[in-house]
């Protein structure tokens, strides 16, 4: 047991020191990254002056937010629709299946629709559907076994006094799922805001999100600390999201 929760330790260590190195670098007053220059915030005052960084962290900002709302609702919707039914394994497979597929599949798709529609979809619409594609079968999953919790009888009840299944999803089931809603919603946001892959192969050179800025600038070599900066900011919406979900669990449980 006590080598186990060496490992544990160990390997949230691990998850978190790159992390607390590049948040080090954003303070370091040196451009090499091996050399500790003293503490500094002027890379922080350099980045408020990148009207390019601040585009792209609104882009991923949108993208994500869009994302999360669509794929947490028509998550819901399709646990609701296939709560009961004796092929939803089978239906969850068939969800998932795009979530393992390759985002070179789907930017093939788009060149394919672009090539016999003349509709170029590469760009925004293009990472939207893209992050959708690979964001809607986890909202599924993670929703489904959730969906156990709302009693057939509550169900029945609402449809019998009137209320249509649209109603019903909103003024019954969506209350009694609010706590999965929330975390799935959460989750969601986090998977597209830093998501690099998928976005690279659907957007298009006007759009560029944070993601796609950093490692372009990474990929050429470029050492300006200014990076580091950007890459710290985008840690706040995922400590954001994580202290909301943590406040989320500890209202509901």
């Amino acid at each position: 047991m006590r080598a186990l929760r060496l490992y544990t330790w160990g390997l949230i260590a691990a998850l978190y020191t790159p992390v607390a190195v590049i948040v080090a670098l954003s303070l370091n007053d040196s451009k090499l990254p091996y050399v500790w220059g003293g503490f500094t915030v002027r890379w922080y005052l350099s980045l408020l002056q990148w009207e390019q960084a601040w585009q792209a962290l609104l882009n991923s900002l949108l993208i994500a937010l869009a994302v999360s709302a669509a794929s947490t609702l028509l998550g819901l919707f399709m646990a609701y629709s296939l709560r009961g039914d004796r092929y939803v394994v089978l239906s969850q497979g068939a969800v998932v299946m795009p979530e393992v597929s390759e985002a070179l599949a789907f930017a093939a798709a788009l060149t394919l629709a672009k090539s016999y529609t003349g509709v170029d979809l590469f760009g925004p619409i293009g990472v939207f559907l893209a992050h959708l594609a690979y964001t809607l079968p986890t909202a599924h999953v993670l929703l489904v076994p959730y969906m156990s919790y709302v009693g057939r009888n509550v169900v029945e009840a609402a449809r019998v006094l009137g209320a249509s299944e649209a109603k019903t999803v909103s003024a019954v089931v969506l209350p009694i799922m609010m706590p999965a809603f929330v975390a799935t919603f959460l989750i969601v946001f986090a998977n597209s805001f830093d998501t690099y892959i998928k976005t690279a192969f659907t957007t298009s050179p006007g759009f560029v999100t944070a993601p796609i800025l950093l490692w372009s600038y990474a990929a050429r070599g470029r050492g300006d600390p200014t990076m580091y900066a950007l890459a710290t900011l985008m840690l706040i919406p995922s400590i954001v999201a994580a202290t909301i979900y943590f406040r989320s669990i500890k209202r509901y449980s």
